[in-house]
């Protein structure tokens, strides 16, 4: 498969990048003192400055659909293992000595939006396969059209009922409605069915009402029955679509303050001019 053989390659790629890396700033700091405005230390930072620059082009790469320049893949993969190289290239260019406030912030963020990135791949790898336990044939749309036409039924069902017969009715509607943004809520808690002031057996709900009404409550319960199944099916499906892009909520927005931080930091390193050659 494509996809295991680009994830083979970026991992061998990804290792000798780490043991070379790591084998020159043995070297480096053994000679002199590692900071990051010396020869090193600057190499180091232009280095991981020039990777932020293209890990953050893999934005413009995904809505990029006409270039031949590498598949969406190999631009993953290779995303993924340098995001954390860039971590280690950061530490190194540092030479591990943080008192710089600006540089601590920029480290710091660079580490949240690389985490970040690494829960996302992992996101992309767990949830679509829970997406298909829950993941019908059904759009979005047409799955709230069944579960409007499901409503409706009901609601003919319980018309010129009985009042025994409409509370009923009230509290299953009641029962199958998810509530404000329920499948956002649903990434933090599970879904806590409602109280029911209803019996849960349907035997005792049928002596609730009028014998003449059994049958049509009855059919009125296999709707319901029917009508929750969906909407948990629809809400679920949601909840993961919504964990599969909650990531994103952090890792977009951290890595626009990277860059300005990066900036902010290049440009007060020579404003002061703390590097020395």
């Amino acid at each position: 498969m494509p996809v295991a053989r680009s994830g083979v390659l970026w991992r061998r790629i990804f290792v000798l990048l780490v043991i070379a890396t790591t084998a020159s700033y043995l070297y480096y700091s053994r000679r002199e003192f590692p900071h990051g405005g010396s020869r090193w230390g600057l190499g180091y930072g232009i280095a991981a400055y020039a990777l932020i620059l293209l890990l953050a082009f893999f934005g413009i790469r995904k809505r990029w659909y006409r270039t031949r320049f590498g598949t969406l893949e190999q631009w993953l993969q290779s995303h993924i293992y340098l995001g954390v190289l860039v971590l280690l290239i950061l530490f190194f260019h540092t030479g591990g000595r943080f008192n710089d406030k600006i540089a601590v912030t920029t480290f710091i963020l660079a580490a949240i939006v690389i985490v970040s990135g690494i829960v996302g791949a992992i996101f992309y790898v767990a949830i679509p396969r829970l997406l298909t336990e829950v993941e019908s044939n059904l759009t979005v749309d047409e799955l709230s059209n069944q579960l409007n036409q499901l409503g409706k039924q009901m609601a003919r069902v319980a018309s010129d009922q009985s009042a025994p017969f409409q509370r009923i009715y009230l509290e299953l509607m009641r029962e199958s409605t998810p509530g404000w943004l329920a499948g956002w809520r649903l990434l933090f808690t599970r879904m806590r069915r409602r109280e029911s002031q209803m019996p849960r057996d349907w035997t005792t709900l049928l002596t609730l009402v009028p014998k003449d009404e059994q049958e049509d409550l009855r059919s009125m319960l296999v709707i319901s029955r029917q009508r929750k199944e969906l909407l948990l099916r629809l809400v679920f499906q949601q909840r993961y679509k919504n964990l599969l892009e909650s990531w994103l909520y952090v890792h977009v927005p951290v890595t626009i303050a990277l860059l300005v931080f990066v900036v902010v930091h290049i440009v007060a390193v020579f404003y002061y001019g703390q590097v020395k050659w």
